[in-house]
């Protein structure tokens, strides 16, 4: 900004987005503190560089509002978490299953943890076959990112979200023929 800038000759825009034209940097920087604002470089890669005349206070606290909001977008997606249990019941089984597939329908990742408890440790074949069902219920709407692991007293598996490819659309009778 103002004397910092290398640059001989730049396009110089004013404060209402219009531009000036072409001219000498220190031109241009007087053109600035006459209106009372910064002369910013914002296009330093290209022939002739860009500048405008700012604000500089205000066009750093806009650049910092947008790069806010484009982290806030760039967000990765929440991971939801389902705990089970080895002796679950049927109607339980299919309200975790109704509640994942709604975390995955809006695009969420789902870990899906089943707890040990006591001596169920020793019928972890039970558990593989519950997680299993799990799974296959939401198939419609899921794959399964991470396969059911042992940690501890847990047996952990995560599902993504799959995306759909859209339906194919019939060609018309002329495509068709070609």
């Amino acid at each position: 900004m103002n004397e910092r800038i290398r640059a001989y000759e730049v396009l110089v825009i004013d404060s209402n987005g219009e531009k000036l034209g072409v001219m000498k940097t220190e031109e241009a920087i007087i053109k600035a503190k006459e209106q009372e604002l910064d002369l910013i470089l914002v296009a330093a890669e290209t022939k002739p560089p860009v500048a405008k005349i700012l604000d500089f206070g205000k066009w750093q606290y806009e650049q910092q509002k947008a790069a806010t909001k484009q982290r806030s977008k760039g967000k990765a997606l929440e991971m939801k978490g389902l705990r089970l249990g080895v002796r679950i019941a049927e109607g339980d089984l299919n309200v975790r299953v109704n509640q994942a597939r709604k975390f995955l329908t809006k695009g969420h990742k789902l870990r899906a943890v089943l707890q040990f408890k006591g001596r169920e440790m020793a019928h972890f074949d039970l558990a593989i076959e519950k997680m299993r069902e799990f799974a296959r219920r939401l198939e419609d709407c899921s794959k399964i990112e991470e396969l059911p692991k042992r940690m501890g007293r847990q047996l952990i598996m995560i599902l993504t979200p799959e995306k759909k490819s859209p339906p194919k659309i019939n060609p018309s009778p002329n495509e068709a023929q070609k």
